[in-house]
């Protein structure tokens, strides 16, 4: 009986580092093709022109969220001294988020392609999520997990929310995707007058 037990775990042992393994070449291919966006042609051009402009942009976007956030620090913690915390935290996030779409907008009217601000919040977004998944692994059983919780609400979640939202509304209102001239049919220039 201990035999067939034996033979039992060994088939899920295997059935389960077998499945491990596609898991690991389904990730591996993710990861190739996301750096590859990255990468250049043979004739030196990038082979998405889109995603690296709007990671450049994300980290240009990331630095007007702090300058907010310094402003409004440097500035308004002095006069919102006698306010309860949560209103002061509240109306400090909104304005260095307010700040941040404002900086967005201006970036939006700049730029030809509607789409640059919306996505270059969206890589923002993506990194609001890893860094709170590492600080979830990091803090993970030392009691901090609540305080961190707290700050990265008041001070990431709201902040991008504002300006995730603020550009998105742009996009939706101003893009319009690019139109195709249409080409006429091979048999057309047969039929043509001279």
């Amino acid at each position: 009986m201990a035999n067939g037990n034996d033979f039992d775990r060994q088939i899920r042992d295997a059935e389960k580092e077998r499945r491990s393994e596609e898991r690991k070449k389904t990730w591996e291919k993710r990861e190739k093709k996301f750096w590859r966006t990255f990468l250049f042609t043979e004739e030196g051009r990038p082979k998405s022109g889109f995603g690296i402009y709007t990671f450049c942009l994300s980290f240009v976007f990331l630095a007007f969220y702090v300058l907010g956030f310094h402003l409004v620090t440097e500035y308004l913690t002095g006069p919102m001294a006698g306010w309860p915390v949560k209103l002061s935290n509240l109306c400090q996030a909104m304005l260095a988020g307010a700040f941040g779409a404002a900086v967005a907008w201006i970036f939006h009217l700049i730029f030809k392609d509607k789409r640059l601000a919306f996505a270059g919040h969206l890589w923002l977004a993506a990194y609001a999520v890893l860094v709170l998944v590492s600080m979830l692994v990091i803090l993970r059983g030392s009691g901090a997990i609540g305080a961190f919780l707290t700050f990265y609400g008041w001070f990431v979640v709201i902040p991008l929310c504002l300006g995730l939202l603020a550009t998105y509304i742009m996009y939706r209102r101003d893009w319009r995707p690019p139109v195709q001239p249409v080409k006429e049919p091979e048999w057309r220039k047969y039929t043509k007058r001279r």
